[in-house]
């Protein structure tokens, strides 16, 4: 069964709050951005113990905008290996015109949830200071 990670889990217990239902699709599906965001503002080499945790150095690329496809590929390796919550993970580049500081990955996927599966769907934005949010 799906749920929103142990870390949350055992806060709510540490912290003596009422039993939330974590096991609410909204929930599980807040969590689970939490963890991406997090796993998507990081950089590829800040774990010693997973030094294939974080995304790649964008900055360091000599033509930033070519290098569209190959972020997309790097978001997509990344969720599927640290958000194993996440299957069938596909990761889409979206060119905006209107939006050129931006990078947008249109994410899809399956979430296995009470013997049923759950398609979801969001945008992924990486900003021009090369922070990572989510959108939708």
């Amino acid at each position: 069964m799906v749920s929103v990670s142990l870390l949350q889990r055992l806060e709510r217990d540490g912290a003596g709050a009422e039993r939330a239902d974590f096991t609410d699709d909204s929930a599980i599906l807040d969590s689970i951005l939490a963890n991406l965001q997090l796993i998507l503002n990081s950089r590829k080499g800040c774990c010693e113990t997973r030094p294939d945790f974080g995304l790649s150095d964008f900055n360091a690329t000599a033509d930033y905008r070519s290098s569209f496809l190959s972020i997309a590929r790097d978001v997509e390796r990344q969720m599927r290996a640290f958000e194993p919550r996440l299957r069938n993970v596909s990761v889409q580049p979206v060119e905006d015109k209107t939006r050129p500081l931006e990078f947008i990955f249109h994410v899809s996927g399956e979430l296995a949830h009470d013997d049923r599966t759950i398609r979801v769907s969001f945008d992924s934005v990486l900003n021009s200071d090369g922070r990572m949010r989510f959108s939708g």
